[in-house]
C-alpha cells in the first residue's frame, strides 16, 4: 500500500504533507528588515453554495446482506457483511457447486484507484459458511475505506466462478460520524463539529470547488475518482487502527495513494518536539476549536494534490522542495512564504535548491519544514515570471512524457540554466545570487597539487579503513554516495584541487564518486 505519512508543523507557513502547518497561525514580526514587494500568491475560484449532500452515518452494530447468485453450477448464496472496525470486518457466505465439493473460497478487494488485495476464507462447520476476516488485527486500515468486493470460489474438479463486484464501506459501528459529499469530494468527521455541521460541510464543499479548477489546469485532467478524507478527532482514535498506540506524536494521519484516501486528524493545541523556540509558533491558547477545524479544508485540498501527483504525473517526483511545494502552491493557504525566508536569509544561508533540503531539521529561526518553505516560493516566482499555471502544467507534461527532472524541465520550459532561476529568486529575496561552485564544487577545481595517478589509471585502496565512503561531489561537506572495499582498485575518472586538497573522482566497482588523497592512498603518506 503506497502511503504518505504526514506529521503536524505549526509554523504559520506550513500545511503539509509530512508535516502538516497551522492555519491562520501568529502573524510574522513588524519588525523585519524592507524589502521588495512580496509576490501575489494565486487567489482561489469564486465557489459559494457549491452542492452538498451531508447524512450521519456509523454508530450501528448492524449486518449488511449482498444478494447471492446461480453461477455455471454454482450456487453462491447471500454474502453477511458485519463490521469489527477497527478489528477488521467479516464477510460470510455459502457455497456449492455440481461439480464436487467446494475447496476454496477468496474474497477480493479493490479500492478507489484500482489497488487491491486478497483474504482466503476459511470453512465454519457450524454456520456451513466460508469466513472471510480483512484487516481483523487492525493492521492501520482507516474507517469508511469505501471498496468492492467479489468471491472466487473453486470446486474439487477445479472449476471456479467469480461474483459480480458489491460496494461496501468499512464502516464504525461504535461511534456516528458526520459524512459530507461534494462533486469532488467525501469527507468524514467525527468527535467535533456537532453544533454546526453545515458549516464544516459547506465550507469544505466550497474551498474544494475553488481550488479544483486550478489544479486540473497544473495538471491537464481532473482525478480519476473521488478521493475520501477521513478526519479522526485525536491521535488516539486514529491509533486505534494499530492497536499499538502513537509512536511518534508529530504523526498526523497519511494519504494513500493506493486507497484513493486521505487521513488526518484534528489539529490539537499543542506545540511539536522541535519548534519550542520558533518565531513563528501560535500559541497553545490561541488555538480555538474554529481555528482548528479551519486546518482541515487546506490539508484536504494539500493532500488531494499529492493524489493528483501519483493519479496523472506518476508519483512526487523531484525533490521534496518541489514534490511538497506542488500542493502547497495548488491548496493556497494565503501563507506568505516569503516572509519566513527574508527573515531567515538574515540568520542563515539559504542551501541551494540542487541540495537536498529537508522537513526535519530546525533551523535558525528555531522552526523546521524548510522544503515546505522554499517550494511554493520558489515555485510562485516562477510562474509569475515564466508564464502561470501552464508551467506546472508543461512541467508535469515533460516528466510523463521524456521522463524529465524538475531542474531540466524548467530549463526547457524558460529557456535559462536553473542556477540563473534559482539566483534570480534569491536575489528577489534579498539573498546573495550563488556562483556554479557553490553547488558545483567540481567545476571549481584546480590542477591537482601533488597527483597520485592519472586520469584512466588505477589506484588500489588501502587496507583501512574497510568500508571507504564515496562522496557526491569533492569538498569536505558533501554527502557519501557509496561504499567501496578496502583493498579494491578503483579506477580514475576526474582530477583536481579544492581548498588546498586533492580529489579524485573514482569508479569503484560501479561505484561512481569522489574521494579524497588520504583516502586513496592513507592519511600522511
Amino acid at each position: 500500500m503506497q502511503r504518505f505519512r504526514f506529521w503536524w508543523m505549526a509554523t504559520a507557513l506550513i500545511l503539509a504533507l509530512a508535516l502538516i502547518a497551522a492555519v491562520g497561525l501568529a502573524s510574522f514580526p513588524a519588525a523585519a528588515a524592507p524589502h521588495a514587494q512580496d509576490l501575489p500568491t494565486p487567489t482561489l475560484f469564486p465557489a459559494e453554495d457549491t452542492p452538498y449532500t451531508l447524512d450521519v452515518v456509523g454508530g450501528q452494530d448492524e449486518t449488511l446482506t449482498f444478494p447471492g447468485a446461480e453461477l455455471d453450477g454454482f450456487t453462491i448464496g447471500e454474502t453477511a457483511v458485519s463490521s469489527q472496525y477497527p478489528r477488521g470486518m467479516t464477510f460470510a457466505v455459502s457455497a456449492a457447486s455440481d461439480g464436487g465439493e467446494i475447496q476454496e473460497a477468496i474474497l477480493f478487494v479493490r479500492f478507489l484507484h484500482g489497488s487491491g488485495t486478497r483474504f482466503a476464507a476459511e470453512y465454519d462447520s457450524e454456520s456451513e459458511q466460508w469466513i472471510a476476516r480483512p484487516w481483523e488485527r487492525g493492521d492501520e486500515q482507516p474507517a469508511w475505506t469505501h471498496f468492492n468486493f467479489y468471491w472466487r470460489v473453486r470446486d474439487s474438479s477445479g472449476a471456479s466462478v467469480d461474483t459480480e463486484p458489491q460496494t461496501v464501506d468499512y464502516w464504525d459501528p461504535g461511534r456516528e460520524w458526520f459524512r459530507v459529499e461534494s462533486e469532488h469530494v467525501i469527507l468524514y468527521w467525527t468527535g467535533f463539529g456537532e453544533d454546526d455541521p453545515d458549516t464544516i460541510a459547506q465550507t469544505l464543499a466550497d474551498r474544494v470547488a475553488a481550488s479544483y479548477p486550478r489544479i486540473v489546469a497544473g495538471f491537464g485532467r481532473a482525478l480519476s475518482y473521488k478521493p475520501v478524507s477521513v478526519v479522526y478527532p485525536n491521535r488516539e482514535a486514529l491509533a486505534e487502527t494499530s492497536g499499538a498506540g502513537v509512536e511518534r506524536n508529530r504523526v498526523a494521519g497519511f494519504t494513500s495513494d493506493s486507497l484513493g484516501m486521505i487521513v488526518q486528524i484534528l489539529r490539537d493545541t499543542s506545540i511539536p518536539p522541535g519548534n519550542e523556540n520558533c518565531i513563528w509558533m501560535t500559541k497553545p491558547e490561541d488555538w480555538t476549536m474554529e481555528r482548528r477545524i479551519n486546518t482541515i479544508y487546506a490539508v484536504t485540498v494539500h493532500e488531494m494534490v499529492h493524489l493528483f501527483q501519483y493519479d496523472i504525473q506518476g508519483g512526487p517526483r523531484g525533490p521534496e522542495w518541489y514534490t511538497e511545494g506542488q500542493p502547497e502552491w495548488f491548496s493556497n493557504t494565503s501563507r506568505n512564504y516569503d516572509e519566513r525566508l527574508r527573515m531567515l536569509g538574515t540568520l542563515q544561508d539559504i542551501p541551494s535548491l540542487t541540495t537536498n533540503i529537508g522537513s526535519d531539521l530546525t533551523q535558525a529561526d528555531g522552526c523546521y519544514a524548510l522544503s515546505y518553505n522554499v517550494g511554493p516560493s520558489f515555485l510562485n516566482f516562477v510562474f509569475t515570471n515564466y508564464g502561470g499555471v501552464d508551467v506546472h502544467l508543461r512541467i508535469v507534461e515533460l516528466m510523463r512524457s521524456e521522463n524529465a527532472s524538475v531542474y531540466a524541465a524548467l530549463e526547457q520550459i524558460t529557456g535559462k540554466t536553473f542556477l540563473e532561476l534559482e539566483n534570480e529568486w534569491r536575489v528577489y529575496l534579498g539573498m546573495a545570487p550563488l556562483a556554479l561552485a557553490d553547488i558545483d564544487p567540481a567545476s571549481a577545481l584546480e590542477p591537482a597539487i601533488d597527483p597520485i595517478a592519472e586520469v584512466g589509471e588505477t589506484v588500489t585502496l588501502p587496507a583501512s579503513p574497510p568500508l571507504p565512503a564515496v562522496y557526491e561531489k569533492p569538498g569536505p561537506n558533501s554527502l557519501y554516495s557509496g561504499q567501496c572495499f578496502a583493498n579494491t582498485q578503483v579506477e580514475i575518472l576526474q582530477i583536481g584541487s579544492l581548498d588546498g586538497v586533492d580529489y579524485y573522482q573514482v569508479n569503484c566497482m560501479g561505484q561512481i564518486g569522489w574521494m579524497s588523497r588520504d583516502q586513496l592512498v592513507g592519511p600522511g603518506q
